[in-house]
């Protein structure tokens, strides 16, 4: 009897380990606005960037990432997948540019990164580190990302 109550309790916890997974997966869902920074060398220091979050089943995510110049029309749009771990880290890898304008002298970087969820009073925090490449796999000038999202209730 006390090894049913044992094997009953440890299919319960699993179970409510799962739901609560999810449950944290689902604060990702959404649009996260913020900034993305490359390090010296790069178009600029600083870069307004935007990401669509869309939660799929088992931890996975996909969606859209929007990046622009300040004060420039220039600007990329481009799809992504991802993984949600532990409810707290998000993995992306931009897979292609869906639009964009074309620059100059300059190309446009597909992006990876890792993005840790925090909370911060009323505002969701993805923060991270990102690297990326060129469309012909020249090497980009890796930076951070810094997105908010309000917490709703």
């Amino acid at each position: 009897m006390l090894l049913r109550i044992s094997i009953i309790t440890a299919i319960f916890a699993a179970c409510l380990g799962s739901i609560q997974a999810q449950s944290t997966d689902s604060l990702f869902n959404g649009t996260w606005i913020g900034e993305l920074t490359q390090e010296p060398g790069g178009i600029a220091l600083k870069y307004p960037f935007r990401i669509v979050i869309e939660v799929l089943d088992s931890h996975k995510v996909t969606g859209q990432t929007y990046a622009n110049v300040y004060d420039d029309p220039n600007f990329a749009v481009m799809s992504f997948t991802g993984t949600i771990f532990k409810g707290k880290l998000l993995t992306f890898q931009e897979t292609k540019i869906i639009d964009a304008t074309v620059m100059q002298d300059y190309i446009w970087c597909i992006k990876g990164g890792q993005l840790t969820l925090k909370q911060e009073h009323d505002q969701l925090l993805l923060e991270g580190y990102w690297q990326g490449v060129t469309e012909n796999n020249g090497q980009c000038i890796p930076g951070k990302i810094y997105l908010k999202k309000r917490l709703t209730p």
